[in-house]
């Protein structure tokens, strides 16, 4: 999943730079023709300084092949390499979670236990909210990034986390009964992050560096607290609209739903950790950690009825869990292969990158026998035949990623001919005049015409 939850409203336009040859940007990289086509899917611009992307992959608990290309920073004309920091966005989430997962393990912290029981400054609600709800994305709670936005706090580097949480504890209801939808939201990782805080009695930050990152070696990582890095080595954000390099990194500047500053040196760490380390992973907490999450009537997490399932800060496929990140001219990916013991880590600086689609390449070049990591169920898992009480007609629902028919059966039986669909969105299909959604639990659509609104249940 590629978002972080807020639009980048502010940028700062770069000058124009000379021209450099691209090459690999670690030492450690081999120079064969296999770490060549991964570079190629990299598809760094050629020929002018842009930004671009490190990428990891690792086996067997060890990195196999490491690949850069492009520039950490363009003014200077700094290349990326495997030590360069950059940030990660949405991929902190699983951070957040392994140090909350940390207190549940050693009994501190319950799951199922209500929001409000560890933070009591926020307003009572109707409906209970658990800390499972705001793992899995079902919590309803507004997103944390956007309301500091909407709060007139921009850019987003200004906002503290102070004021982040003043912004959640104000809010007097949620969007949606807990546990009854799908709804990716910033705010509800930053009181998790504020939950592990008073439970643990350490600063957020300073608990993840000391107890999750540190333990791995992770040395080059850490989560912020008010101020970018001012390593040597780090990168930059930016966006190549119109082929413009455009430097687009203003970020929240504290933990949470994002924060951490990480390499893919670092990340091939938290690999081998998952693997085989087991000293932040161990058996309990990587139950915890890959457990699928499920909505209020059991049926499975997913966004739209469609893609992988979100558990806690992970995507769960057949064979992956994963997560993206993307946010002020930062796009990455971190994920785990179970059967083939195989990770992949994509940190890149060009906002303009689809981390899934980029990181699909990559392993297409480098292995084709493994699985693209944004697996997930397919759309026709939604396909069935669904039905209104309002009406007698029967709809007959048949998609494929780009989109579909659907066919309509009338009152006597008969079906008329099929209508094209085109996807828009996860779950999201455009017809001629009218749109279907369906279901994050995938049992419905509705279907939005002008002056008319139905809601179709999956026939048996």
């Amino acid at each position: 999943m590629t978002r972080i939850g807020y639009l980048p409203l502010c940028a700062l336009v770069a000058a124009s730079f000379a021209t450099a040859p691209a090459s690999a940007g670690s030492p450690t990289e081999p120079a064969s023709a296999k770490a060549a086509a991964v570079k190629a899917a990299l598809a760094v611009p050629a020929g002018s300084a842009a930004p671009g992307c490190a990428v990891g992959l690792f086996r067997g608990g060890k990195p196999e092949m490491l690949v850069s290309d492009g520039y950490a920073d363009v003014t200077t004309g700094r290349r990326i390499d495997a030590d360069t920091q950059f940030y990660a966005a949405s991929v902190s989430k699983q951070f957040t979670v392994a140090a909350l997962m940390q207190l549940v393990v050693a009994g501190k912290v319950r799951l199922d236990d209500d929001v409000h029981h560890y933070l009591p400054e926020l307003p009572s609600y109707p409906d209970r909210l658990t800390i499972q709800n705001l793992l899995n994305m079902t919590s309803g709670v507004r997103d944390s990034l956007v309301l500091l936005q909407l709060d007139g706090i921009e850019p987003l580097s200004r906002a503290s986390r102070a004021e982040a949480l003043a912004e959640m504890f104000r809010q007097r209801d949620t969007k949606f009964k807990p546990g009854t939808a799908y709804d990716y939201t910033n705010g509800g990782y930053l009181l998790l992050s504020e939950l592990v805080e008073r439970v643990s009695g350490e600063k957020f930050e300073a608990y993840v560096n000391a107890h999750v990152l540190k333990p791995l070696g992770m040395t080059r990582s850490y989560v912020m607290l008010g101020s970018r890095s001012a390593d040597a080595n780090a990168a930059r954000g930016y966006t190549m609209q119109g082929g413009k390099v455009t430097l687009t990194d203003e970020i929240p500047l504290f933990g949470g739903s994002g924060g951490l500053i990480t390499t893919v040196n670092d990340l091939g760490k938290w690999y081998a950790d998952i693997d085989s380390g087991h000293k932040v992973w161990t058996p309990e907490l990587t139950r915890l950690m890959t457990t699928p999450g499920r909505f209020a009537d059991g049926i499975p997490v997913r966004d739209h009825g469609q893609g992988p399932v979100y558990g806690n800060a992970l995507l769960i496929g057949p064979h992956w869990f994963h997560h993206t990140g993307s946010a002020g001219g930062f796009k990455t990916l971190f994920g785990y292969n179970r059967e083939q013991r195989f990770g992949v880590a994509l940190l890149c600086n060009n906002g303009d990158y689809n981390p899934d689609k980029v990181a699909d390449a990559v392993l297409a070049a480098f292995d084709s026998s493994v699985p693209r990591v944004s697996e997930g169920a397919p759309p026709s898992s939604l396909d069935g035949r669904y039905g209104n009480p309002n009406l007698k007609a029967i709809y007959s629902i048949a998609l494929t990623e780009a989109g579909g028919t659907v066919t309509v059966t009338d009152r006597n039986g008969m079906p008329g001919a099929p209508q094209p669909l085109e996807a828009t969105g996860p779950g999201q299909y455009k017809g001629r005049g009218y749109t279907l959604s369906f279901d994050d639990n995938g049992m419905g659509f509705t279907l939005t015409i002008p002056r008319v609104t139905l809601h179709f249940a999956k026939l048996p």
